[in-house]
């Protein structure tokens, strides 16, 4: 009988403990958005909460390129390499106490590597040596881009039980990173990197396999399973996808494969730019992009605009270099300050101020029309006289 109880109770332990599994406590999901305006192409449980993994390392990237581009880091500089930085698990670059990295170094570790002690030293540079003060960083530049249900504890993606995130906002990171920096968005298709003498291959296996992919970043812990946000472009069209909480590389790989095929389809035989696509223009605004990421799409009040032209043929967005100085200046342009209620046929902002038609002088004196009453009255008079 004591054998029996003891069997049981190890049964029911074993039972236990698979319930609570992290692996059990999966959530698959995914999304698929148009890069140009955020338009959701495709959602399963794209709201579910769920571990975001080496994920967290696009806001890591996201910050680093914004500490580039404010003048903050430099690409050679090098950083040095803490204890704690050292002692992060694998995946990584074995980097040693007491040395240094350089950004560039470090940055391209992460997209290929998924490096966590160089996540931990581009962390304690952005945090003032706190890798914890970074991942508050982090937060708040989460929540500034529109990712609500993103809580950041520590800049690789080590298991978290607080760090959590939903497909729809790892979409919402990617495309910001696209939009945001296209100088260095170019580096997320980088297949290998060596670093000392030792090449390490990117873990996105799509790259060189998939026509038009060209990123961004795989991830993986028990808690979330295998994770994959990825860039493709085709036909001038391009696709961010998220797929999270795959059971293997491979069915995860698979699954990406089929959401982006499935959505190129179905957007070459549809435009990207439906009509219920700029509402507003705020919308309007936010796809042509602005060079203050920190402000979300509806409060956006100053930017970078471009002149746009709509062309029906390919549904795309023609870029050129003229910019506006506000909002306001666009607004006159294009003549309208709150809504686009139609789609014009062509949204084309200019700061030339119109030229006037002259009107043509007309060579001699303009023809004047007969007076019916007097010629009337002649003819009268010639019949009276006859």
């Amino acid at each position: 009988m004591r054998r029996q109880a003891l069997r049981l109770f190890c049964f029911l332990l074993a039972f236990c403990f698979l319930i609570s599994s992290p692996t059990l406590a999966r959530k698959s999901a995914s999304i698929v958005i148009c890069a140009e305006t955020g338009k959701v192409q495709h959602e399963q449980n794209a709201d579910a909460i769920t571990h975001p993994a080496s994920l967290t390392k696009m806001m890591t990237l996201y910050l680093t390129f914004k500490a580039l581009r404010d003048g903050k880091l430099t690409l050679k500089q090098k950083l040095p390499v803490s204890k704690f930085a050292s002692k992060q698990s694998p995946c990584k670059l074995w980097l040693k106490p007491g040395t240094t990295i350089s950004v560039r170094d470090a940055i391209l570790g992460l997209i290929t590597k998924s490096a966590n002690d160089a996540a931990a030293v581009l962390g304690e540079a952005l945090g003032n040596g706190s890798e914890a003060k970074f991942a508050q960083i982090m937060t708040s530049q989460a929540q500034k881009l529109g990712m609500s249900k993103t809580i950041f504890k520590n800049a690789s993606g080590l298991p978290h039980k607080q760090q959590v995130t939903t497909a729809r906002d790892m979409a919402t990171l990617s495309r910001a990173l696209y939009k945001h920096f296209p100088d260095y968005f170019p580096l997320f298709k980088t297949k290998q990197f060596t670093h000392k003498g030792v090449v390490h291959a990117n873990h996105n296996k799509l790259l060189g396999k998939v026509k038009g992919v060209d990123g961004i970043k795989t991830g993986f812990i028990n808690a979330s399973g295998f994770n994959l946000a990825a860039s493709m472009v085709r036909d001038n069209r391009r696709i961010i996808a998220v797929v999270m909480g795959g059971d293997s590389a491979k069915s995860r790989d698979q699954k990406m494969v089929k959401l982006l095929e499935a959505t190129h389809s179905k957007m070459r035989k549809n435009p990207i730019f439906q009509e219920d696509d700029y509402d507003s223009i705020e919308n309007l605004i936010y796809t042509l992009g602005s060079s203050d990421e920190d402000v979300t799409p509806a409060a956006q009040k100053t930017g970078r605009i471009t002149k746009a032209s709509y062309l029906p043929k390919n549904g795309g967005l023609d870029s050129t270099n003229d910019q506006f100085a506000s909002v306001e200046d666009l607004l006159k342009s294009l003549g309208d300050e709150t809504v686009i209620k139609n789609k014009p046929k062509v949204i084309k902002a200019s700061t030339k101020k119109p030229v006037k038609k002259q009107k043509k002088k007309a060579s001699g004196k303009p023809k004047s029309k007969p007076n019916v009453k007097k010629t009337t009255q002649k003819k009268k008079r010639k019949k009276s006289i006859s």
